[in-house]
This record gives C-alpha cells, sequence and structure tokens, in this order.
C-alpha cells in the first residue's frame, strides 16, 4: 500500500465519529442555566436518590426533574384514555407519536454515544503511546547529548595529545627541525585542527 494512500490516526477516529452535529440535530437551542430556589430538606432528598442511583449531582436533578414531566404526562394520558372521546384519542395518538419519536432518538443517540466512546478509546490509548514515545525519544535525545560531549571531550583530548606530538624539537643552529609546519601536516591533520576550531 503505497505511503500516500495510507490513512492517518487522525482520519481513523474521524471515520469513527458520527458527522451529524449532535448540537444542530438534538440541541438547537443549546442549554439553558437556570437558578430554582429549593428547601434543604428537597435538596437532601435529591441528593439521597443521586447516591442510591450513583447519579452525578447535577443530573440527579435533571433526571428527577425529566421524571417528575413523565410522570404528569402519564397522568394526562391516563385521564385522556378514561374520557374515551373523539379529542382524548386524537390528544392520545400525538403523545404516542411523541413516544415513538423519543424512543427513535434515544435508540440513535446510544449508538452514536458508542461509536463516540470508540473513537475516544482510540484517541486516548493513541495519545497514551504518543507521550510514552515522546518520553522515549526525550531520554535518547539526553542520552544522545551526553554521548556527544563525552565525544567533543575526547576530541579535544586527542587532540591535545596530537599537538604535544607535533611540537617540533628546539633546533641547533644551522640544522632545520625534522617536523614539518603545520601548513605542511597531511590533509587529515589539518581537517581535524580546523573541526577543534583551529585554522
Amino acid at each position: 500500500m503505497p505511503v500516500t494512500d495510507r490513512k492517518s490516526f487522525m482520519d481513523e477516529v474521524d471515520a469513527r465519529i458520527p458527522a451529524a452535529d449532535f448540537e444542530a440535530e438534538y440541541f438547537p437551542g443549546g442549554l439553558v442555566r437556570v437558578t430554582v430556589d429549593l428547601t434543604p430538606e428537597l435538596v437532601e432528598q435529591i441528593e439521597a436518590v443521586a447516591r442510591e442511583q450513583n447519579w452525578p449531582r447535577g443530573e440527579a436533578f435533571v433526571a428527577l426533574l425529566a421524571l417528575g414531566i413523565g410522570a404528569l404526562e402519564e397522568e394526562k394520558a391516563r385521564h385522556l384514555m378514561e374520557r374515551d372521546d373523539a379529542p382524548a384519542r386524537d390528544e392520545l395518538e400525538v403523545l404516542l407519536r411523541r413516544m415513538r419519536e423519543m424512543e427513535m432518538r434515544y435508540a440513535v443517540m446510544k449508538r452514536r454515544l458508542w461509536d463516540f466512546l470508540k473513537a475516544y478509546q482510540t484517541a486516548s490509548l493513541a495519545d497514551g503511546a504518543l507521550r510514552a514515545e515522546v518520553t522515549g525519544l526525550r531520554r535518547l535525545a539526553e542520552s544522545l547529548r551526553a554521548e556527544r560531549d563525552a565525544l567533543r571531550q575526547r576530541v579535544a583530548a586527542l587532540e591535545a595529545a596530537q599537538d604535544r606530538r607535533e611540537d617540533p624539537p628546539v633546533a641547533s643552529p644551522g640544522r632545520e627541525s625534522p617536523i614539518p609546519a603545520r601548513a605542511e601536516l597531511p590533509v587529515w591533520r589539518r581537517i581535524l585542527h580546523r573541526l577543534g576550531g583551529r585554522a
């Protein structure tokens, strides 16, 4: 498979996240913050239910509020069934249609939530692997820097030893030094001197 055709990690994650915009489809109005004054006893009852159901505190308030609305709708449906006239049946049909639509939306949201959670799990695992790789690369870089510094010190020591060996002895009057001048050194020695910062 050519490298250009290979999918990236983010392409794979994006493929698992549903394309539909949740906010536009399910929350067109966003969320609304409401402040309500409640008695301490009512708050304690709600928090007790939250503890019993293992719900977060905020979700417990929303769940119980929705549960209360559902109870009112159920009571309304029971009253319409008792009436058993044409307007009541029409209203019951509306309630049943709404219930069917809510069941459908719930099933779709549950499936899309599953896809999202799987994509998030994949992303989390990849993120952990990438972080571990970055940590390993940092340690490798530190090791290589230490090795580079040691090599620099070794090269400097070798150059110093080479310089000591190349120092010409003091020539007697009328005799030339047997050691060639630096300009006459072999090419590889001149390169070592240049690398060491000396001309």
